[in-house]
């Protein structure tokens, strides 16, 4: 009987962490951004703060620029004056994959943002390129995928559309607000791959 419920533990572990890996996302309300202080540290809060925006309140952010946050802070922003090779702004992020019961609790634990000041034609990257190049890469970080492919709607997570808007889509923000206010049940629900 132990046997059983343990593989019958195992399997609903295995089952229930798929399906949290379906929707990475962060868990808390409030996120530490390690931002050095830099000629583009206005233009990287405005494109922070369009996404959180877009929560609609759910996902603030701050900034803070202490040896400190460089150490503990969950996202950290480097900035290298170098020429990039291909996008001016690198993301990637750390996810977990445990088994969450509420899936308000967050996915993604860390994140970094590499930005390049210098751009492929060899010129100092300008405010709106960056804002145009970050957009994508937060988003990402945020929990949103990459959309490879046609689009059917405007997405600044549009691999075709990739830093061609400085302002989200109204896709995007519809994006996030279902990312941050969805629950366990709805998602459930709306996994064809989840039984009843």
């Amino acid at each position: 009987m132990k046997k059983i419920l343990l593989i019958l533990g195992l399997l609903l572990f295995t089952a229930g962490s798929a399906l949290a890996y379906t929707m990475p996302r962060w868990g808390m309300t409030s996120i530490d951004v390690y931002l050095p202080e830099s000629q583009y540290e206005g233009t990287v809060r405005s494109a922070f703060n369009q996404w959180a925006q877009a929560t609609n309140g759910r996902v603030k952010f701050r900034f803070n620029s202490t040896r400190f946050f460089s150490n503990n802070a969950p996202i950290k922003i480097n900035f290298v004056n170098e020429k990039t090779s291909y996008f001016i702004v690198g993301a990637k992020r750390f996810e977990t994959t445990g088994y969450f019961t509420n899936m308000d609790e967050g996915f993604i634990n860390r994140a970094n943002l590499t930005i390049y000041t210098i751009n492929r034609e060899d010129k100092t990257v300008t405010n709106d390129e960056l804002l145009r190049n970050l957009l994508p890469e937060i988003g990402y970080i945020l929990g949103l995928e990459k959309i490879y492919g046609p689009c059917l709607e405007e997405s600044v997570m549009c691999y075709e559309q990739y830093g061609k808007s400085s302002t989200l889509t109204s896709k995007d923000r519809r994006s996030m607000v279902e990312k941050y206010t969805r629950t366990g049940n709805e998602i459930k629900k709306n996994n064809p791959n989840t039984e009843e």
